[in-house]
């Protein structure tokens, strides 16, 4: 199918060029669209960007000249309304995407957002669907590893499926219950500690959470336990408690245990099945590449994937623990939130060593080795992360039984994970 005959528009301009907004003007260009693509930045890495002929790129500012030769405007999720890129759009008179697109009047519409767990909620969801043979588009968040908001808009609007599930990061909570499409399931499916240089503190995180959930018609929630709780509590819409449901995922992780209720809860809304029977449909299911499992070798066991803040990282060794040494991943510069109590938390389950390398940034090995010193672990740092996958086996041969390669930097674990799962004997999860 050519999506660009199958929508009203052939051209769009894309507004804020961070994570999101480059994936979304890469993916529609790739697409046949015209693409005007600024930034008020001018420090960014557009190389993917700058080989398109139908591309158009500005760095430093948002030309109101050329939103006009384009049909609609997709701005930022985190831009607010008094922003340059909206009073850029506004002077080029250019509708927004979100003020084009039908399909939310034809199609339900499944936002799933969270600290953890909401990607293999989302594509829990879309095995569901798949099996049941219903219609459906997927995607959202670029930062978990989806096409862009924009994207799944687009190619929602040229095949008007029966179902589209998007990926909601809750950094751009506030973005849907402003001007995005309304849901017609809301499922959130927990929250935690992440993203606090954005939320400032759990609580604001909560009321976040809530008034996401009450833009839709329903909610999907756990309501039995804090702090999750807490936001069920200011939920005014028609809950759905999806640690209620009385059924028995296939999965070992409780956290993939909690993922696929919510998975089903959402799945139930839209196809009037029963739990029951959606719960046996993921007996199939695997986790997205990079997520956590633990792989059996001949020597032992080692539990690998992105574990990026403290919250994922007490869920991974509640499941999977003890563990006796942990490989970790660390974040960018900035991005303390992700690494501070982490080396109290290893301590506190039973793990003595540690190997630091670099998951997103060289820039931050010696604060992060410096953190879980201070919780008395013995750390080394480890330069290329090329290197993991021979020192973990060193490792299980010297005698250790088990190991985590955790942390950030999904695409570095990803590539680690591959290379350990050919020798592994059996993969859980």
């Amino acid at each position: 199918m050519n999506v660009v005959d199958a929508v009203p528009f052939d051209s769009i301009s894309i507004l804020g060029l961070g994570v999101e907004g480059k994936t979304c003007a890469l993916r529609l260009a790739e697409m046949g669209f015209k693409v005007y693509a600024s930034d008020l930045r001018k420090d960014l890495d557009v190389s993917d960007l700058e080989n398109l002929d139908n591309v158009k790129i500005d760095l430093g500012r948002h030309d109101p000249d050329a939103i006009a030769e384009t049909d609609v405007a997709y701005v930022s999720p985190s831009a607010p309304r008094d922003s340059p890129a909206f009073k850029a759009v506004e002077k080029a008179g250019v509708p927004l995407l979100e003020d084009v697109i039908t399909w939310p009047d034809d199609s339900d519409f499944i936002a799933i957002t969270g600290t953890n767990g909401k990607t293999t909620t989302v594509l829990m969801t879309s095995y569901i669907l798949e099996e049941l043979n219903v219609e459906h588009e997927v995607g959202g968040n670029a930062g978990g590893g989806f096409d862009g908001y924009a994207t799944l808009y687009v190619l929602a609007e040229a095949t008007s499926p029966e179902v589209v599930v998007c990926e909601v990061c809750d950094m751009t909570l506030g973005y849907f219950v402003e001007r995005g499409p309304k849901p017609t399931v809301a499922a959130l499916t927990n929250v935690g500690l992440d993203h606090m240089d954005h939320h400032g503190s759990l609580e604001n995180l909560i009321e976040s959470a809530a008034e996401f959930l009450n833009v839709a018609d329903v909610a999907v929630l756990r309501c039995d336990a804090d702090p999750d709780a807490k936001v069920a509590n200011m939920v005014d819409v028609r809950k759905v408690c999806y640690d209620r449901l009385e059924i028995d995922p296939p999965f070992k992780s409780r956290v993939y245990r909690w993922n696929a209720k919510a998975a089903v809860a959402v799945s139930c809304e839209v196809t009037g099945r029963d739990p029951d029977e959606l719960v046996d449909v993921l007996e199939g299911f695997r986790p997205a590449d990079g997520r956590v499992v633990e792989l059996i070798l001949d020597d032992g066991r080692v539990v690998v994937g992105k574990t990026d803040n403290p919250s994922a990282l007490e869920s991974v060794l509640r499941d999977f623990g003890p563990l006796e040494v942990v490989f970790w991943g660390t974040p960018r510069p900035g991005e303390w939130f992700r690494v501070e109590g982490v080396g109290r938390i290893l301590a506190r389950h039973g793990v003595e060593r540690v190997y630091v390398f670099p998951g997103l940034s060289r820039e931050t090995i010696d604060d992060v080795v410096r953190e879980m010193e201070r919780a008395g672990l013995t750390v080394e740092g480890v330069a290329d992360p090329e290197e993991v996958p021979n020192l973990v086996m060193e490792e299980l041969k010297g005698g250790v039984n088990s190991i985590g390669v955790l942390g950030n930097g999904q695409d570095v674990i990803t590539w680690i994970q591959k290379r350990l799962e050919e020798a592994a004997k059996e993969v859980v999860f």
